[in-house]
């Protein structure tokens, strides 16, 4: 049995030498590659002008959709009202 473990271990060791030296060779190139690159930047162009003219028009267009569901509620109300009012 002992045999067998120092087997797998002497296996592991060097597989993991195999990868240390890949990781070893391929680092001279990722930092290569990422000195060239240029990182991208993030720019907020911020119009509060505009802010307030596209909240205009998102309320301007969800108004039909109130005046609906208050209408519907007026309605509901009335008939409860009316129920109630001519209840035994």
């Amino acid at each position: 049995m002992g045999k067998i473990v120092d087997f797998c271990k002497a296996k592991k060791a060097k597989l993991m030498g195999a990868l240390t030296a890949g990781a070893l060779a391929l680092a001279p190139v990722a930092g290569y590659c990422s000195e060239t690159a240029s990182t991208p930047q993030l720019e907020i162009n911020f119009d509060v002008t505009q802010m307030f003219t596209w909240a205009q028009t998102i309320i301007s267009a969800m108004m039909p959709v109130v005046y609906v569901t208050m209408g519907l509620g007026l309605g509901f109300l009335i008939i409860r009202s009316f129920r109630s009012a001519f209840a035994g």
